[in-house]
């Protein structure tokens, strides 16, 4: 495979993720790929139909499922059989043809009998073998293969989600129990935050946070470090072996200063050793400091981000809120939210800095055109109509205050629609976890990165 075949691939790979199945499909035919019948075009070629067909219903969908089916069937080569030949063998299922996956399952288990250093990695030949002998009805035979293969690769949690997903729809379509994949759901993702101006600690809420992260089995979570109990939830995420992901609304030290040293210079090394032993840490441009504005558009961030990870990985989102009172973004009621109260030393003040600017979106279509929205909600309702059009949408999210800042945000909104093609709806990070937070249904879609004046950063699509 060339280097330009190569990245055409990953082009039409990345729109088909995206949403953008005509423009993926438009792509593969431009491309010459749809003519060639080597297994990578081959193997393209029956993902695309693949997902077609989980868009159709009924005859249609079956005659797409058996389509994919030939595609895949095809590719099938020795050295590399079982990836090709267990996805033809489960569309067969679900284009209602059982006889024929029961065949091709068999299929599998001689391949992977015959070469088991056939070229994957060992959690998906262990995965796939679980997967044929689901197909065949072995449940007890298919649970055992998938543990072995889940002890080879205890943390590939976006693997094992892709494969529960994919047992899920088997057993669906077998009308068997589905209950046993529960105890190889990856764990949860919470959005997280809480008060500042408490105690340095307290011994019984910081418990009673480690109890709850420990009863929901929490392995990832997302949210600020501000002095106070952001720190205490972040220092607990760890305690208890979750991936910390830091989500800052401004530059690390301008945030160590204003919302750490500020408060209390005593929280300065734990803030330090957290942002260290983070997993990530993110800093939002879009606001130059701290304010209450600022915040919330960072704490909306965070839930986005969370309820993308647990889609990602088939588990669930949550919100955990320590403070004086529950203080709720706009209202996302499928994500289940916990909740602790502690009180505020004597004399607690609220810390953020400034009070100035609003946040806003806005959407860009063309050159010269351009709408504020106040809610990324909002913005993404008049986006939407325009998804599929002969033209691309830019949508941003920011902190605006004053003209300076402006101008800055429209540059970044122009260099999206600049590389946005005709049919995208392509976003900022803060526009897409933001509406993410507010509508969870909507699809993001990581699509690399752009340069704008400032430097680069990343871009995604919504479908």
């Amino acid at each position: 495979m060339t280097a330009d075949t190569g990245e055409a691939i990953r082009r039409i790979i990345r729109f088909a993720r995206s949403g953008s199945l005509e423009r993926a499909w438009t792509l593969l035919e431009e491309s010459g790929l749809s003519e060639r019948g080597d297994p990578k075009a081959l193997t393209l070629k029956a993902r695309l139909v693949k997902d077609r067909a989980k868009r159709a219903s009924g005859a249609e969908g079956a005659r797409l499922f058996g389509e994919a089916v030939a595609f895949y069937e095809q590719a099938a080569r020795p050295g590399q059989l079982s990836y090709p030949l267990i996805n033809a063998a489960t569309l067969s299922l679900l284009a209602g043809k059982r006889e024929r996956a029961g065949q091709l399952a068999r299929r599998v288990i001689e391949a992977l009998d015959a070469d088991p250093g056939e070229a994957e990695t060992p959690y998906w030949l262990g995965a796939t073998r679980a997967e044929a002998l689901l197909l065949l009805g072995k449940i007890p035979e298919a649970r055992a293969a998938l543990r072995a293969a889940v002890a080879e690769a205890p943390l590939a949690w976006e693997d094992r989600a892709a494969t529960i997903g994919q047992f899920a729809l088997i057993c669906e379509e077998l009308e068997c129990d589905a209950a046993w994949l529960d105890q190889f759901r990856p764990p949860r993702s919470v959005q997280y935050s809480g008060i500042m101006g408490v105690r340095q600690s307290e011994a019984q809420v910081q418990a009673r946070i480690a109890e709850w992260l420990e009863a929901e089995n929490v392995g990832f979570g997302f949210g600020a470090l501000a002095a106070g109990a952001d720190i205490w939830i972040a220092e607990a995420l760890l305690t208890h072996g979750a991936a910390l992901n830091v989500i800052l609304p401004c530059p690390v030290e301008t945030f160590r200063e204003k919302s750490v040293a500020a408060v209390d210079p005593a929280w300065l090394p734990r803030f330090d050793r957290l942002i260290e032993a983070a997993d990530s840490v993110d800093e939002l441009d879009a606001a130059p400091a701290p304010s209450p504005v600022a915040v919330r558009l960072a704490e909306a961030v965070s839930l986005g981000l969370a309820i993308h990870n647990a889609r990602i990985l088939q588990s669930e989102p949550l919100r955990f809120r320590v403070g004086r009172e529950q203080e709720m973004l706009a209202d996302p009621e499928p994500i289940r939210l916990a909740s602790l109260r502690v009180a505020r030393q004597s004399g607690g003040a609220d810390f953020h800095v400034g009070e100035s600017g609003e946040a806003r979106a806005i959407l860009r279509t063309k050159p010269g055109e351009r709408q504020f929205f106040d809610s990324p909600s909002e913005a993404w309702a008049a986006a939407r109509p325009l998804i599929g059009e002969d033209r691309g949408v830019a949508l941003d999210y920011r902190f605006l205050e004053g003209e300076s800042v402006a101008d800055a945000m429209l540059a970044r909104l122009d260099a999206i629609a600049e590389v946005a093609e005709a049919g995208q709806v392509l976003a900022s990070k803060a526009m897409a976890f933001a509406l993410l937070a507010e509508v969870p249904e909507v699809h993001v879609e990581a699509m690399g990165d752009v340069r704008a004046a400032g430097g680069f950063f990343p871009l995604y699509a919504l479908v």
